[in-house]
């Protein structure tokens, strides 16, 4: 499948086994292993070769869609260093795309939260990561390992709230224009309710979608 993209780009076949041989050497594949069957290599190996496949295009940007979610840790830990070097040796702009906020944080410059499509908070890694301003982002940094001062550092408590109060918010949401959150939101009121909010900057880069913040 490495030269289905070569082919149709007219690449000559000797260029075509030079590059494939250089790819795979490239993401850590032997070419004695070019003829295998996609069943005859390791979850670690397939995404090896997905990524040699993304590279043969020669792209400036690449779409990661949970990389690493099916791997074991350690097999996660070799993909995530071999990214990270094919970042910096090509020069490449990734849109990584998680649920592990600490894979995030570490891979990205800028963290976007979405909730229900949409983004409701934005900022560079290290101030999103270190002062969160959506309840919905405080609430997935405190479900991380030592995440719940950072969650609370702007006077954030999270209040748990009975199952009859979030079924009358859900219900409640299913005729409002309001906000997508409010349902669960601990700081949703009237106004949260009534109109949704849009995108407004902080500071620095850092924008938020919030009535309350």
């Amino acid at each position: 499948s490495l030269s289905e993209g070569l082919i149709n780009r007219g690449i000559p076949l000797e260029e075509r086994v030079k590059r494939i041989k250089d790819l795979l050497e490239l993401v850590g594949i032997s070419y004695s292993y070019r003829n295998r069957y996609p069943h005859e290599f390791s979850g670690g190996q397939k995404q090896r070769i997905v990524i040699a496949r993304a590279l043969s295009m020669e792209p400036e940007f690449l779409v990661l869609d949970e990389p690493v979610s099916n791997l074991d840790v350690s097999i996660q830990a070799q993909i995530i260093n071999l990214l990270s070097d094919l970042k910096e040796k090509f020069s490449l702009t990734y849109l990584f795309i998680s649920h592990d906020l600490n894979l995030v944080s570490y891979m990205c410059d800028t963290i976007g939260v979405m909730f229900k499509g949409k983004i409701v908070e934005e900022a560079p890694s290290e101030i999103l990561v270190s002062s969160p301003r959506h309840p919905y982002t405080r609430r997935l940094i405190s479900s991380i390992p030592g995440g719940s001062q950072r969650a609370g550092s702007q006077g954030f408590e999270q209040e748990e709230e009975s199952a009859e109060t979030l079924a009358a918010r859900l219900a409640s949401r299913k005729s409002s224009p309001g906000c997508p959150y409010y349902p669960f939101c601990p700081l949703g009121d009237g106004e949260c309710t009534s109109s949704a909010p849009s995108l407004r900057e902080l500071a620095g880069g850092h924008v938020v979608s919030c009535h309350k913040v």
